[in-house]
């Protein structure tokens, strides 16, 4: 960032002017550096040059705000955002569901996500669904954690295997069988490949509870899935 700070300034002493698309480039890379004052040097250096900022600039500060735990300033910032006439993305909705879960927040990041849903009419995406669905199974919702893989499969968005892989963890530690054994029939149903966590998890999970034909009925069907796609 010193390097492009440099370049920056040698641009303005040959009389350029930084358009939006460099001005963003710049406050996302002080934010990855955690320099929120350079980020906000430019913030204001782009009111004053007249630069507007659009939803690139509004996403890149609330991520960082959120991923730092400033959840005040990042829901001030996108106020803000809506005040100017731009509508939040699914990427804006995503940066803070996935900080307020990393903060150990389940319950706020739900309530964005509902929000997201029903107010804003933003279609949640798979990546989403899997940040909200891995950390409800780390705090033992699965419950709740089902209801999300129902309603991803009546909204017709499809679980990747990391997202399975989550639920699979999640319903060993209760020995849920048959949750596990409806998940394994999607994932052949979808040509969903298990990936080398799948079968760990399985094959310490099911021969444990006598459930070896499952396991291989589970192998052997995917196989017959794949084939036939």
């Amino acid at each position: 960032m010193d390097d492009a700070s440099s370049v920056v300034s040698m641009l303005k002493e040959a009389g350029f002017c930084l358009d939006l698309v460099r001005y963003n480039v710049l406050i996302g890379g002080f934010c990855r550096k955690n320099k929120l004052d350079k980020a906000y040097e430019m913030l204001k250096e782009m009111e004053q040059a007249g630069v507007k900022f659009n939803l690139v600039t509004y996403n890149t500060l609330i991520s960082y705000l959120s991923k730092t735990g400033n959840f005040v300033t990042a829901h001030r910032v996108m106020r803000n955002m809506i005040k100017e006439g731009l509508v939040p993305t699914v990427f804006t909705y995503g940066a803070l569901i996935h900080a307020y879960c990393l903060n150990g927040k389940i319950e706020e990041a739900m309530k964005i996500f509902r929000d997201m849903s029903s107010s804003s009419k933003i279609p949640p995406n798979s990546v989403i669904y899997h940040i909200l669905i891995d950390s409800l199974c780390k705090k033992s919702e699965i419950e709740l954690a089902l209801s999300l893989m129902d309603e991803m499969k009546v909204k017709g968005v499809r679980p990747n295997v990391t997202t399975y892989n989550a639920m699979f963890k999640g319903l060993r530690e209760r020995n849920f069988l048959e949750k596990a054994f409806d998940l394994m029939g999607r994932m052949v149903e979808q040509a969903c490949y298990p990936d080398y966590i799948t079968m760990e998890v399985l094959t310490e999970w099911l021969p444990a509870v006598g459930e070896t034909e499952k396991l291989k009925n589970f192998v052997q069907g995917y196989e017959v899935s794949v084939s036939t796609a």
